[in-house]
Parts: structure tokens; sequence; C-alpha cells
């Protein structure tokens, strides 16, 4: 058995050498045949289907939705590996609200002024009462492997996280059809995270609610995550809603179906659709009679000029040190540091201050001459739109068997984590969404082309 591991392999401790948590699953395999794993695959692909685990495809013609791409050799986390991480994702969400509400209802100092005026998620404008203690109730951030349990985050998602149901979808299929792949180990369940969320939006409820009705707010069909929202909605007892099904009456925001009130609102949309679809809205949430999860304005925690000062909220809130590293970043605003960072650029990774989902990335080492000229170019022109990060050399995996009971397929490519966590009730899910870039890049996002693999935080 071979492998062409250049960095940290999860799998193989060296070519040939298999770490010792992975050597029952790969026995399994082994025994399981690549005939057989292949025809289990298919019949994966299709419970996913069936479930409706899709998402849609609007600049592929003649296919208008792709079956979740999921990759069917899962990743194993130790549970030593877990502790630290769930604390470490906790104290971040915990000093992300901290900084949030001193930013909006208090006197901030952490964060350089002009930085969090200039960022486009930026409200200025006090939280309501209900979002003050949690404006971020979801938090998702994206972490890396570094290897021998060192694990850093390349950046904070706060304004509307996704992934948790398509994890949710992974396990079941998984258990369904590969469930002896799972008998060797202790896995921990990962659905315990709805009701989990469920007791996150109730306490959301503003002051004096007792038996508050929570709504899932969402586009419609035609967002690209609906599925997430729909599985949501149904596994928490929520109402799944759009603007258009909703209408604001005597200062309460309530559903035409039926003329309840609607306490809380967990949002799965951009801001501007309040502005545009029931701008009415605006002023219930301002006077505190409706609680909207993720509150507005939680954006410029997202902004990626604020992402270096995360380790400096936790240590000025929290008195703690940081327990999870951020991946070395640097700001283009000041012109000697922006000056040596770009004659590097074809040794780092560009993001955009706003960027979400790999868009307007440039990872210096996979790029053309050309494309790191182009983006050097936007970058003079815009510093302060961009940050550069040091590319890192992540934890790779191996992808699915397909050459044989005896061996396992030697092509490996980057992988990162997707966690979920409800900092106001102190829960992160143990597990979450590995997502796998196509080999030879580090772009793991699923818009990219990138596959996804079920995550197992083992006990104990």
């Amino acid at each position: 058995m071979e492998t062409r591991t250049s960095y940290f392999n999860e799998v193989f401790e060296e070519p040939g050498l298999v770490r010792k948590v992975y050597e029952p699953l790969v026995e399994t395999i082994r025994g399981i045949g690549s005939a057989a794993f292949s025809e289990r695959e298919a019949a994966a692909r299709g419970r996913l289907r069936e479930l409706g685990a899709t998402f849609p495809l609007p600049d592929e013609p003649g296919e208008r939705e792709r079956v979740l791409p999921a990759d069917w050799m899962p990743r194993i986390i130790p549970a030593d590996h877990w502790e630290r991480i769930s604390a470490g994702v906790l104290q971040r969400g915990w000093a992300i609200n901290a900084w949030l509400a001193d930013l909006y209802n208090g006197d901030q100092s952490v964060v350089p002024r002009e930085i969090v005026e200039s960022s486009i998620f930026y409200r200025d404008r006090p939280l309501p009462e209900p979002s003050v203690p949690a404006a971020v109730h979801v938090y998702g951030p994206d972490l890396v492997h570094l290897g021998d349990g060192e694990y850093v985050v390349l950046e904070d998602n706060v304004r509307v996280p996704s992934g948790v149901a398509y994890s949710e979808s992974l396990r079941r299929v998984g258990q369904e059809i590969m469930g002896d792949l799972f008998a060797p180990y202790e896995v921990s369940g990962i659905s315990g995270y709805f009701a989990m969320l469920c007791a996150t939006l109730e306490a959301a409820a503003p002051k004096g609610v007792e038996d508050p009705c929570l709504a899932l707010v969402t586009r419609g069909e035609q967002d690209s995550a609906y599925f997430e929202h729909h599985r949501l909605a149904r596994a928490c007892g929520l109402r799944l809603l759009t603007l258009a099904d909703c209408y604001v009456r005597d200062g309460e925001l309530r559903d035409r179906s039926d003329g309840r009130r609607i306490d809380v609102v967990y949002r799965r949309f951009d801001e501007d659709y309040i502005a545009t679809d029931l701008p009415e809205l605006e002023e219930v949430y301002a006077n505190g009679r409706v609680n909207i999860v993720n509150a507005p304005g939680v954006g410029v925690a997202d902004d990626k000029a604020v992402f270096p000062y995360v380790p400096a909220m936790i240590e000025h809130y929290l008195g703690e040190d940081p327990i999870l590293k951020n991946a070395p970043t640097h700001s283009l605003a000041d012109p000697d540091e922006r000056e040596d960072a770009l004659d590097r650029l074809d040794d780092l990774v560009l993001k955009p201050r706003e960027g979400y989902g790999g868009q307007g990335l440039l990872v210096g080492p996979e790029a053309t001459p050309d494309e790191v000229e182009a983006a050097r170019e936007s970058a003079r022109e815009n510093p302060t739109g961009f940050i550069v990060q040091e590319t890192l050399d992540f934890s790779t995996h191996i992808l699915d068997v397909n050459e044989g009971p005896d061996s396992l397929d030697i092509e490996e490519a980057y992988i990162d984590l997707r966690a979920f966590a409800l900092p106001a009730v102190g829960y992160v899910m143990p597990g979450g969404l590995t997502r796998v870039a196509n080999p030879g890049t580090r772009v793991v996002n699923s818009s990219a082309g990138g596959r996804v693999k079920d995550t197992w935080v083992l006990l104990g």
C-alpha cells in the first residue's frame, strides 16, 4: 500500500503505514472490496437524492441541481483533538459576541475604528436588547489541521453559516448503507444539534415571552441552501416562512397563515432581504418585539480585516490566551506591509474583505503569473479591500477506494473543517462538515468542485 503524501496526511503516517486510528476502517474497506464499495457509493448517492440533499447549479445548462458530492472515506478526529477544537471554537464565539455587544452598545477599543467603519457589514445603530447578550447564536468557523493536533482558524462565519444539514445527511446515509464502517468505533452522535439549536432559539426570545413562536425565514426554494432550511425547520419544529409569508401589525411580526405572533426569526438570508421585502420588520426588531438570529450587523465580525483581532478580543474580554490560533493574516492598509506582501503574492493567499464561498480568492502558489499580477494590481488600487494570509500546508486526506480490495486510492486532497457551534448554550456539534478540495488545490468550496466527508469524533 502506497501514498503520495507530501504534507500531514490524516490516514497515513508515512507511505504504506496507516495511522493506528484508521487501521480498523482501512481493514473494513479492504474486506468490502472495490466493486462492492462502488455499488454502495451508488446506493448512497441515490439515497442522498431521495433525501433532497442537493444544491442548484445555475451555471450548468441541462442540469438544474447536483447531489451532495460525498466522499465515503470518513475523516476521524480523536477525542483529545476534539476537546481542544470545541473549547477553542466556543472561546472564539464568546469573545466575538462580547466584542459585538461592546461595538454596538458600548465603546470597543480592540479593532481600529477605521477598519470597523469601512466594513460594508457595519450598522451604525445599537443592537436591540434581545440581541445584546449573544448577537451570534449560530457560529460556523472554518479550521485546518497542521498536524499533531494543531488546528488553526482560517475564518469566522457568523452571518448565516450553513452546512449542518449536509453533515446530518452524510451521517444518516452512511449509517444506513455503510454501517459496517462504524462497527469498530464509538462515534459521537450529531443529531443532538437540533435540540440544542431549538434551545438556543428559545433562549433568544424577547424578555417576558413564554412559549416563543420560532420561525426559520428563508428566501424560498430558489435559495441554494433551501434543503438545509427545510431540514432544520422540520427537525426543530420551526415555522418555515419567507418574508412574503409575514406581515407587521401593532408593532409585531405575524404569520399570514394564522396571525400568530413570531418572537424569534432564525434568518437564513442576507440583510438586504428585509429592506426590499418587509422594511417594517426593521422597526419591530429595533423595538425589541422580535429577535433575529443571527443579528443584523454581526457581519462586521466576518470582515476579514477584523479577523486578525479575534485573539485580542479573547484576551480583552475573556482574560484568556487563545486556544486556537489564527492563520497568519496581514493587512494591506499599511504601505510598508502592503508592498512586502504584494512582492511575494505568489506565495500568499489574497482574500477580499467581504468575500465568502471562495469568491475573489487567489491562492498564489496555485495561480498563473497573469492571475497573480492582475490580483496585485487590484490590491494596489484598493488596498483596504483585501487581506492576505500565509499559504498553509494543512492536512490532506485520501479519497475513495477504487483500485481493488487490497489497495486504497492513493490520491489525496486538502481538507478543512466547518464546525457548528451555538455559543449562547455552550454547545459544539461533535463533528462537522469536512470539506475536500480537488486534488492539487487548496480551495475546498463545493462551488469550486470540492467534495464533503462525514466527520467522526471518537468517544474516549
